[in-house]
Protein backbone atom coordinates (compact mmCIF):
# COMPACT_ATOMS: atom_id res chain seq x y z
CA UNK A 1 0.00 0.00 0.00
CA UNK A 2 1.29 3.46 -0.91
CA UNK A 3 1.60 5.70 2.13
CA UNK A 4 0.08 9.21 1.98
CA UNK A 5 2.38 12.20 1.76
CA UNK A 6 1.81 14.31 4.88
CA UNK A 7 2.64 17.44 2.87
CA UNK A 8 -0.42 16.81 0.70
CA UNK A 9 -2.69 17.74 3.61
CA UNK A 10 -3.73 21.33 3.03
CA UNK A 11 -4.39 24.31 5.27
CA UNK A 12 -6.59 27.21 4.24
CA UNK A 13 -7.97 30.37 5.83
CA UNK A 14 -11.26 28.60 6.46
CA UNK A 15 -9.84 25.69 8.38
CA UNK A 16 -7.66 22.64 8.24
CA UNK A 17 -8.33 19.59 6.08
CA UNK A 18 -7.25 16.76 8.29
CA UNK A 19 -7.90 13.02 8.32
CA UNK A 20 -6.56 11.37 11.42
CA UNK A 21 -6.76 7.91 9.86
CA UNK A 22 -4.38 8.93 7.08
CA UNK A 23 -2.11 10.79 9.49
CA UNK A 24 -1.71 7.74 11.67
CA UNK A 25 -0.39 5.70 8.74
CA UNK A 26 2.46 8.12 8.04
CA UNK A 27 5.89 6.66 8.80
CA UNK A 28 8.57 9.16 9.76
CA UNK A 29 12.05 8.11 8.67
CA UNK A 30 13.95 10.75 10.62
CA UNK A 31 13.33 12.48 13.92
CA UNK A 32 13.17 16.27 14.09
CA UNK A 33 14.73 18.07 17.04
CA UNK A 34 12.57 20.89 18.37
CA UNK A 35 13.39 23.43 21.07
CA UNK A 36 10.53 24.78 23.18
CA UNK A 37 11.12 27.66 25.64
CA UNK A 38 8.55 27.79 28.45
CA UNK A 39 8.51 30.75 30.79
CA UNK A 40 4.88 31.40 31.65
CA UNK A 41 1.98 29.38 32.98
CA UNK A 42 -0.10 29.39 29.80
CA UNK A 43 2.85 28.27 27.68
CA UNK A 44 3.68 25.43 30.07
CA UNK A 45 0.09 24.24 30.09
CA UNK A 46 -0.08 24.38 26.30
CA UNK A 47 3.16 22.68 25.28
CA UNK A 48 4.12 20.52 28.25
CA UNK A 49 0.82 18.81 28.90
CA UNK A 50 0.94 15.01 28.50
CA UNK A 51 -1.29 14.96 25.40
CA UNK A 52 0.91 17.38 23.46
CA UNK A 53 4.14 15.66 24.51
CA UNK A 54 2.65 12.35 23.42
CA UNK A 55 1.75 13.77 20.04
CA UNK A 56 5.24 15.17 19.54
CA UNK A 57 6.62 11.71 20.19
CA UNK A 58 4.09 10.02 17.91
CA UNK A 59 5.06 12.30 15.04
CA UNK A 60 8.80 11.85 15.56
CA UNK A 61 9.60 15.26 17.04
CA UNK A 62 12.14 15.08 19.85
CA UNK A 63 11.46 18.00 22.22
CA UNK A 64 14.11 19.92 24.16
CA UNK A 65 12.47 22.12 26.80
CA UNK A 66 14.00 25.34 28.12
CA UNK A 67 12.24 26.10 31.41
CA UNK A 68 12.32 29.33 33.40
CA UNK A 69 14.33 29.07 36.65
CA UNK A 70 11.22 28.68 38.85
CA UNK A 71 10.31 25.51 36.93
CA UNK A 72 13.79 24.19 36.17
CA UNK A 73 15.17 24.47 39.71
CA UNK A 74 12.14 22.91 41.38
CA UNK A 75 12.41 19.43 39.88
CA UNK A 76 14.91 16.75 38.96
CA UNK A 77 14.59 16.60 35.19
CA UNK A 78 16.21 14.69 32.34
CA UNK A 79 19.40 16.70 31.71
CA UNK A 80 19.47 15.65 28.07
CA UNK A 81 16.07 17.16 27.29
CA UNK A 82 15.54 19.90 29.89
CA UNK A 83 17.59 23.08 30.17
CA UNK A 84 17.30 26.31 32.07
CA UNK A 85 15.93 29.31 30.23
CA UNK A 86 18.40 32.03 31.22
CA UNK A 87 15.87 34.70 32.06
CA UNK A 88 18.27 36.38 34.49
CA UNK A 89 20.65 37.08 31.57
CA UNK A 90 17.81 38.74 29.70
CA UNK A 91 16.73 40.70 32.78
CA UNK A 92 20.25 42.03 33.32
CA UNK A 93 20.54 42.93 29.65
CA UNK A 94 17.17 44.71 29.76
CA UNK A 95 18.04 46.68 32.89
CA UNK A 96 21.29 47.94 31.33
CA UNK A 97 19.80 48.86 27.96
CA UNK A 98 17.78 52.08 27.91
CA UNK A 99 16.99 51.49 24.23
CA UNK A 100 15.47 48.06 24.92
CA UNK A 101 13.43 49.47 27.78
CA UNK A 102 11.96 52.14 25.50
CA UNK A 103 11.32 49.67 22.69
CA UNK A 104 9.48 47.28 24.98
CA UNK A 105 7.39 50.06 26.49
CA UNK A 106 6.36 51.34 23.08
CA UNK A 107 5.69 47.88 21.64
CA UNK A 108 3.37 47.27 24.59
CA UNK A 109 1.05 50.04 23.44
CA UNK A 110 1.36 50.41 19.64
CA UNK A 111 -1.41 47.85 19.18
CA UNK A 112 -4.44 50.11 19.53
CA UNK A 113 -7.36 48.37 21.22
CA UNK A 114 -9.68 49.08 24.12
CA UNK A 115 -7.52 46.74 26.18
CA UNK A 116 -4.20 48.45 25.48
CA UNK A 117 -5.84 51.82 26.13
CA UNK A 118 -6.84 50.48 29.55
CA UNK A 119 -3.34 49.09 30.15
CA UNK A 120 -1.87 52.47 29.26
CA UNK A 121 -4.14 54.10 31.82
CA UNK A 122 -3.10 51.43 34.35
CA UNK A 123 0.59 52.21 33.74
CA UNK A 124 0.01 55.92 34.23
CA UNK A 125 -1.99 55.26 37.39
CA UNK A 126 0.83 53.14 38.84
CA UNK A 127 3.33 55.97 38.36
CA UNK A 128 1.05 58.83 39.30
CA UNK A 129 2.31 59.34 42.85
CA UNK A 130 5.82 58.01 42.35
CA UNK A 131 7.23 59.95 39.40
CA UNK A 132 7.94 63.63 39.00
CA UNK A 133 4.83 65.32 37.55
CA UNK A 134 6.60 66.90 34.59
CA UNK A 135 8.56 63.75 33.83
CA UNK A 136 5.35 61.71 33.89
CA UNK A 137 3.52 64.22 31.69
CA UNK A 138 6.35 64.16 29.15
CA UNK A 139 6.36 60.35 29.15
CA UNK A 140 2.58 60.20 28.60
CA UNK A 141 2.72 62.64 25.68
CA UNK A 142 5.70 60.84 24.12
CA UNK A 143 4.22 57.33 24.35
CA UNK A 144 0.73 58.36 23.33
CA UNK A 145 2.06 60.20 20.28
CA UNK A 146 4.39 57.41 19.15
CA UNK A 147 1.84 54.63 19.60
CA UNK A 148 -0.54 56.22 17.08
CA UNK A 149 1.99 56.57 14.26
CA UNK A 150 1.00 54.14 11.45
CA UNK A 151 3.47 51.27 11.02
CA UNK A 152 5.30 52.09 14.27
CA UNK A 153 5.18 48.45 15.36
CA UNK A 154 7.17 47.29 12.32
CA UNK A 155 9.67 50.09 12.86
CA UNK A 156 10.21 49.07 16.47
CA UNK A 157 10.63 45.43 15.49
CA UNK A 158 13.23 46.39 12.89
CA UNK A 159 15.16 48.59 15.35
CA UNK A 160 15.20 45.84 17.96
CA UNK A 161 16.41 43.30 15.39
CA UNK A 162 19.22 45.59 14.22
CA UNK A 163 20.48 46.95 17.52
CA UNK A 164 19.46 44.48 20.24
CA UNK A 165 21.26 41.15 20.34
CA UNK A 166 21.74 38.54 23.07
CA UNK A 167 23.68 35.28 23.11
CA UNK A 168 22.49 33.56 26.29
CA UNK A 169 21.66 30.24 24.60
CA UNK A 170 23.77 30.31 21.45
CA UNK A 171 26.25 27.68 22.64
CA UNK A 172 23.62 25.16 23.74
CA UNK A 173 21.59 25.77 20.58
CA UNK A 174 24.63 25.00 18.46
CA UNK A 175 25.33 21.87 20.51
CA UNK A 176 21.78 20.56 20.23
CA UNK A 177 21.67 21.24 16.49
CA UNK A 178 17.94 21.88 16.54
CA UNK A 179 15.82 21.67 13.41
CA UNK A 180 13.31 24.21 14.68
CA UNK A 181 11.93 26.09 17.67
CA UNK A 182 8.32 26.41 18.86
CA UNK A 183 7.68 29.45 21.00
CA UNK A 184 4.51 30.76 22.63
CA UNK A 185 3.52 34.24 21.56
CA UNK A 186 5.70 36.41 19.36
CA UNK A 187 8.10 38.05 21.81
CA UNK A 188 5.58 40.62 22.99
CA UNK A 189 4.54 41.54 26.55
CA UNK A 190 4.91 38.60 28.98
CA UNK A 191 6.75 36.68 26.24
CA UNK A 192 9.98 38.69 26.27
CA UNK A 193 12.11 35.72 27.33
CA UNK A 194 10.75 33.34 24.73
CA UNK A 195 11.14 36.12 22.17
CA UNK A 196 14.82 36.66 22.93
CA UNK A 197 15.36 32.89 22.78
CA UNK A 198 13.62 32.79 19.39
CA UNK A 199 15.77 35.66 18.10
CA UNK A 200 18.95 33.81 19.10
CA UNK A 201 17.72 30.71 17.28
CA UNK A 202 16.85 32.71 14.15
CA UNK A 203 20.34 34.23 14.20
CA UNK A 204 21.74 30.69 13.86
CA UNK A 205 19.47 29.90 10.95
CA UNK A 206 17.01 27.79 12.95
CA UNK A 207 13.39 28.07 11.83
CA UNK A 208 11.11 29.49 14.51
CA UNK A 209 7.41 28.73 14.76
CA UNK A 210 5.08 30.56 17.10
CA UNK A 211 1.67 29.72 18.52
CA UNK A 212 -0.77 31.96 20.35
CA UNK A 213 -1.48 30.52 23.80
CA UNK A 214 -4.39 32.62 25.06
CA UNK A 215 -7.37 34.24 23.41
CA UNK A 216 -6.44 37.77 24.54
CA UNK A 217 -2.76 37.70 23.49
CA UNK A 218 -3.28 39.41 20.15
CA UNK A 219 -5.35 42.33 21.50
CA UNK A 220 -3.70 42.64 24.90
CA UNK A 221 0.02 41.86 24.79
CA UNK A 222 1.33 44.52 22.43
CA UNK A 223 3.21 44.31 19.15
CA UNK A 224 5.33 41.31 18.24
CA UNK A 225 9.09 41.27 18.69
CA UNK A 226 9.91 38.99 15.76
CA UNK A 227 8.26 37.47 12.69
CA UNK A 228 8.15 33.66 12.88
CA UNK A 229 8.35 31.29 9.92
CA UNK A 230 4.73 30.38 10.60
CA UNK A 231 2.27 31.59 13.22
CA UNK A 232 -0.43 29.26 14.55
CA UNK A 233 -3.65 31.03 15.49
CA UNK A 234 -6.89 29.61 16.85
CA UNK A 235 -9.55 30.86 14.46
CA UNK A 236 -10.41 33.09 11.52
CA UNK A 237 -11.27 35.85 14.00
CA UNK A 238 -7.79 35.66 15.54
CA UNK A 239 -6.15 35.53 12.11
CA UNK A 240 -7.98 38.71 11.10
CA UNK A 241 -6.85 40.44 14.31
CA UNK A 242 -3.21 39.44 13.79
CA UNK A 243 -3.26 40.81 10.25
CA UNK A 244 -5.01 44.04 11.25
CA UNK A 245 -3.33 44.82 14.57
CA UNK A 246 0.15 43.38 14.00
CA UNK A 247 0.46 43.96 10.26
CA UNK A 248 1.35 40.28 10.06
CA UNK A 249 1.67 38.68 6.59
CA UNK A 250 -1.35 36.45 5.93
CA UNK A 251 0.74 33.89 4.04
CA UNK A 252 2.57 33.05 7.28
CA UNK A 253 -0.61 32.38 9.30
CA UNK A 254 -2.20 28.97 9.79
CA UNK A 255 -5.36 28.19 11.70
CA UNK A 256 -4.77 25.28 14.07
CA UNK A 257 -6.95 25.89 17.12
CA UNK A 258 -5.71 25.94 20.76
CA UNK A 259 -3.80 22.71 21.47
CA UNK A 260 -4.13 23.15 25.24
CA UNK A 261 -7.92 22.75 25.00
CA UNK A 262 -7.80 19.39 23.21
CA UNK A 263 -8.05 17.77 26.63
CA UNK A 264 -11.56 19.18 27.11
CA UNK A 265 -12.75 17.39 23.98
CA UNK A 266 -11.76 13.85 24.88
CA UNK A 267 -13.93 11.52 27.02
CA UNK A 268 -13.26 11.35 30.75
CA UNK A 269 -12.81 7.93 32.29
CA UNK A 270 -14.31 8.94 35.64
CA UNK A 271 -18.04 9.55 35.98
CA UNK A 272 -19.60 12.63 37.55
CA UNK A 273 -20.83 10.57 40.48
CA UNK A 274 -17.41 9.05 41.14
CA UNK A 275 -15.60 12.37 40.83
CA UNK A 276 -17.92 14.28 43.18
CA UNK A 277 -17.80 11.43 45.69
CA UNK A 278 -13.99 11.56 45.56
CA UNK A 279 -14.03 15.20 46.74
CA UNK A 280 -16.74 14.55 49.36
CA UNK A 281 -19.56 16.24 47.48
CA UNK A 282 -23.07 14.88 46.88
CA UNK A 283 -23.70 13.88 43.21
CA UNK A 284 -27.45 14.25 43.77
CA UNK A 285 -27.10 18.00 44.41
CA UNK A 286 -26.57 20.82 41.95
CA UNK A 287 -22.96 22.00 41.85
CA UNK A 288 -22.07 25.70 41.71
CA UNK A 289 -18.47 26.47 40.78
CA UNK A 290 -16.84 29.84 41.54
CA UNK A 291 -13.52 30.62 39.82
CA UNK A 292 -12.18 33.90 41.18
CA UNK A 293 -9.58 36.44 40.19
CA UNK A 294 -6.74 38.25 41.95
CA UNK A 295 -9.05 40.69 43.78
CA UNK A 296 -9.41 39.21 47.28
CA UNK A 297 -12.54 41.26 48.01
CA UNK A 298 -14.66 39.11 45.73
CA UNK A 299 -13.88 36.00 47.78
CA UNK A 300 -15.23 37.66 50.95
CA UNK A 301 -18.40 38.67 49.10
CA UNK A 302 -18.80 35.17 47.69
CA UNK A 303 -18.35 33.69 51.18
CA UNK A 304 -21.03 35.95 52.61
CA UNK A 305 -23.55 35.06 49.91
CA UNK A 306 -22.81 31.38 49.21
CA UNK A 307 -22.02 30.30 52.78
CA UNK A 308 -23.65 32.67 55.27
CA UNK A 309 -26.74 33.34 53.14
CA UNK A 310 -26.77 30.25 50.91
CA UNK A 311 -30.52 29.69 51.34
CA UNK A 312 -31.00 32.86 49.23
CA UNK A 313 -29.00 31.44 46.33
CA UNK A 314 -30.97 28.30 45.45
CA UNK A 315 -34.12 26.68 46.75
CA UNK A 316 -32.37 23.38 47.55
CA UNK A 317 -29.03 22.45 49.19
CA UNK A 318 -26.16 22.57 46.67
CA UNK A 319 -22.49 21.72 46.34
CA UNK A 320 -20.20 24.73 46.27
CA UNK A 321 -16.68 24.74 44.82
CA UNK A 322 -14.18 27.62 44.97
CA UNK A 323 -11.07 27.78 42.79
CA UNK A 324 -8.70 30.73 43.35
CA UNK A 325 -6.74 32.14 40.45
CA UNK A 326 -3.24 30.55 40.43
CA UNK A 327 -1.40 33.81 41.06
CA UNK A 328 1.20 34.26 43.78
CA UNK A 329 -0.20 37.72 44.63
CA UNK A 330 -3.38 36.04 45.82
CA UNK A 331 -2.22 32.63 47.03
CA UNK A 332 0.61 34.01 49.17
CA UNK A 333 -1.52 36.71 50.82
CA UNK A 334 -2.64 36.29 54.46
CA UNK A 335 -6.15 37.31 53.39
CA UNK A 336 -6.50 34.35 51.02
CA UNK A 337 -5.05 31.92 53.55
CA UNK A 338 -7.73 33.06 56.00
CA UNK A 339 -10.44 32.74 53.35
CA UNK A 340 -9.28 29.25 52.39
CA UNK A 341 -9.61 28.07 56.00
CA UNK A 342 -13.05 29.64 56.30
CA UNK A 343 -14.31 28.00 53.11
CA UNK A 344 -13.02 24.58 54.14
CA UNK A 345 -14.50 24.85 57.62
CA UNK A 346 -17.87 25.63 56.02
CA UNK A 347 -17.75 22.44 53.92
CA UNK A 348 -16.87 24.21 50.67
CA UNK A 349 -14.54 22.30 48.37
CA UNK A 350 -11.50 24.45 47.56
CA UNK A 351 -9.87 23.39 44.31
CA UNK A 352 -6.53 25.06 44.87
CA UNK A 353 -4.48 25.00 41.65
CA UNK A 354 -1.28 25.64 43.55
CA UNK A 355 -1.15 26.18 47.28
CA UNK A 356 1.60 28.36 48.70
CA UNK A 357 2.87 27.44 52.14
CA UNK A 358 4.15 29.78 54.86
CA UNK A 359 7.65 29.75 53.39
CA UNK A 360 6.33 30.80 49.96
CA UNK A 361 6.94 27.39 48.38
CA UNK A 362 5.00 27.13 45.07
CA UNK A 363 6.02 23.57 44.20
CA UNK A 364 2.45 22.26 43.89
CA UNK A 365 1.47 25.04 41.52
CA UNK A 366 4.56 24.50 39.38
CA UNK A 367 3.97 20.75 39.24
CA UNK A 368 0.43 21.34 37.99
CA UNK A 369 1.68 23.80 35.35
CA UNK A 370 4.08 21.23 33.93
CA UNK A 371 1.48 18.43 34.19
CA UNK A 372 3.83 15.60 35.09
CA UNK A 373 0.83 13.46 36.00
CA UNK A 374 -0.83 11.84 32.98
CA UNK A 375 -4.23 11.84 34.71
CA UNK A 376 -6.80 14.52 33.73
CA UNK A 377 -6.36 17.73 35.70
CA UNK A 378 -9.05 18.59 38.22
CA UNK A 379 -10.22 21.62 36.25
CA UNK A 380 -11.21 19.30 33.42
CA UNK A 381 -13.65 17.51 35.75
CA UNK A 382 -14.95 20.72 37.31
CA UNK A 383 -15.81 22.32 33.98
CA UNK A 384 -17.59 19.24 32.73
CA UNK A 385 -19.38 18.11 35.90
CA UNK A 386 -20.48 21.39 37.49
CA UNK A 387 -23.92 22.87 36.76
CA UNK A 388 -23.02 26.56 36.62
CA UNK A 389 -19.83 28.64 36.73
CA UNK A 390 -19.51 32.00 38.50
CA UNK A 391 -16.61 33.94 37.00
CA UNK A 392 -15.20 37.44 36.53
CA UNK A 393 -14.41 37.65 32.82
CA UNK A 394 -11.39 35.35 32.86
CA UNK A 395 -10.19 32.72 30.38
CA UNK A 396 -12.24 30.25 32.41
CA UNK A 397 -15.36 31.64 30.74
CA UNK A 398 -14.12 30.44 27.34
CA UNK A 399 -13.08 27.07 28.74
CA UNK A 400 -16.55 26.71 30.23
CA UNK A 401 -18.15 27.46 26.85
CA UNK A 402 -16.04 24.73 25.26
CA UNK A 403 -17.35 22.33 27.91
CA UNK A 404 -20.96 23.59 27.58
CA UNK A 405 -21.00 24.88 31.15
CA UNK A 406 -23.38 27.83 31.73
CA UNK A 407 -21.46 30.87 32.95
CA UNK A 408 -22.37 33.97 34.93
CA UNK A 409 -19.88 36.83 35.09
CA UNK A 410 -19.94 39.11 38.11
CA UNK A 411 -20.29 42.60 36.68
CA UNK A 412 -20.41 44.64 39.87
CA UNK A 413 -18.10 45.49 42.76
CA UNK A 414 -19.61 45.36 46.22
CA UNK A 415 -16.51 46.97 47.72
CA UNK A 416 -14.24 49.39 45.86
CA UNK A 417 -12.69 51.64 48.53
CA UNK A 418 -8.92 51.77 48.04
CA UNK A 419 -9.01 49.39 45.07
CA UNK A 420 -7.10 50.39 41.93
CA UNK A 421 -9.26 50.67 38.85
CA UNK A 422 -7.45 47.77 37.17
CA UNK A 423 -8.80 45.45 39.88
CA UNK A 424 -12.45 46.32 39.31
CA UNK A 425 -15.06 44.57 37.18
CA UNK A 426 -15.53 47.82 35.25
CA UNK A 427 -11.95 47.44 34.00
CA UNK A 428 -12.59 43.83 32.97
CA UNK A 429 -15.80 44.67 31.14
CA UNK A 430 -14.12 47.33 29.01
CA UNK A 431 -11.44 44.98 27.64
CA UNK A 432 -11.67 44.22 23.93
CA UNK A 433 -12.15 40.45 24.13
CA UNK A 434 -14.72 40.80 26.91
CA UNK A 435 -16.91 43.14 24.85
CA UNK A 436 -17.42 40.73 21.98
CA UNK A 437 -21.11 40.21 21.31
CA UNK A 438 -20.81 36.43 21.13
CA UNK A 439 -19.07 36.29 24.51
CA UNK A 440 -21.84 38.36 26.08
CA UNK A 441 -24.56 36.28 24.39
CA UNK A 442 -22.97 33.04 25.62
CA UNK A 443 -23.19 33.99 29.30
CA UNK A 444 -25.03 36.26 31.70
CA UNK A 445 -23.51 39.35 33.30
CA UNK A 446 -24.84 40.02 36.79
CA UNK A 447 -24.93 43.75 37.49
CA UNK A 448 -26.09 43.27 41.09
CA UNK A 449 -26.39 40.58 43.74
CA UNK A 450 -30.07 40.17 42.87
CA UNK A 451 -29.08 39.74 39.23
CA UNK A 452 -26.56 37.08 40.20
CA UNK A 453 -29.15 35.08 42.15
CA UNK A 454 -31.64 35.42 39.28
CA UNK A 455 -29.08 34.16 36.74
CA UNK A 456 -28.19 31.19 38.95
CA UNK A 457 -31.87 30.26 39.18
CA UNK A 458 -32.25 30.48 35.40
CA UNK A 459 -29.28 28.25 34.60
CA UNK A 460 -29.90 25.68 37.34
CA UNK A 461 -33.49 25.41 36.16
CA UNK A 462 -32.50 24.95 32.51
CA UNK A 463 -28.98 23.81 31.59
CA UNK A 464 -29.75 24.22 27.87
CA UNK A 465 -30.35 27.95 28.22
CA UNK A 466 -27.88 29.82 25.92
CA UNK A 467 -26.39 26.48 24.81
CA UNK A 468 -26.27 27.40 21.11
CA UNK A 469 -24.68 30.76 21.97
CA UNK A 470 -22.04 29.02 24.10
CA UNK A 471 -21.11 26.78 21.18
CA UNK A 472 -21.02 29.67 18.70
CA UNK A 473 -18.80 31.69 21.02
CA UNK A 474 -16.39 28.79 21.57
CA UNK A 475 -16.11 28.18 17.82
CA UNK A 476 -15.57 31.88 17.10
CA UNK A 477 -12.58 31.95 19.47
CA UNK A 478 -11.16 28.44 18.96
CA UNK A 479 -12.07 27.40 15.43
CA UNK A 480 -12.90 23.75 14.91
CA UNK A 481 -13.57 21.99 18.22
CA UNK A 482 -12.49 18.45 17.39
CA UNK A 483 -9.68 17.78 19.88
CA UNK A 484 -7.07 17.74 17.10
CA UNK A 485 -5.52 21.20 17.40
CA UNK A 486 -2.25 19.70 18.62
CA UNK A 487 -2.01 17.56 15.51
CA UNK A 488 -2.62 20.57 13.28
CA UNK A 489 0.08 22.57 15.07
CA UNK A 490 2.59 19.75 14.64
CA UNK A 491 1.59 19.37 11.00
CA UNK A 492 2.24 23.07 10.46
CA UNK A 493 5.75 22.66 11.85
CA UNK A 494 6.68 19.50 9.96
CA UNK A 495 5.37 20.95 6.68
CA UNK A 496 7.68 23.95 6.85
CA UNK A 497 10.89 22.83 8.57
Amino acid sequence: MELPNKHSLSISSTGFLYHKELWDTVVEMTELRIGIPLHGKMAARAFHQPLFRERLKDKALEPFFFLSPSYFRSFQLDPEHYFELKTYNYDNFHNKSLLLQQLRLLRRFVVITDTTDLRFRETVEAKLFNDNMWKLAASIIYINSMRHIPGMGNILEWIEKQFISTNAHVDILRKLNLDCVLTPGMGNFNFWNEGRFASEAKKLGVKVFAAITNYDNVVNMGFRGFTPTRLAVWSEQMADEVIKLHNFPSKRIEITGPSQYDRFLHPLQTSRESFLNSINLDPKKKTIFFAGGVNLNHYFEIYRLFVDEKERVWKEPFNFIVRPVPHAKLLSSPGWQLMERMFKQAGVYVSNPGSVDASGDRINELRLDLAFDDAPDELNFLLRYSDVLINIFSTMGLEAAICDLPTIHIGYDAYTYGIRYSMTTAFQQRMTHNRRLLRLAASKVAKSEAGLISAIDAYLSDHNLDQIARHDYAVSECGELDGLAGYRLIEMITNHV
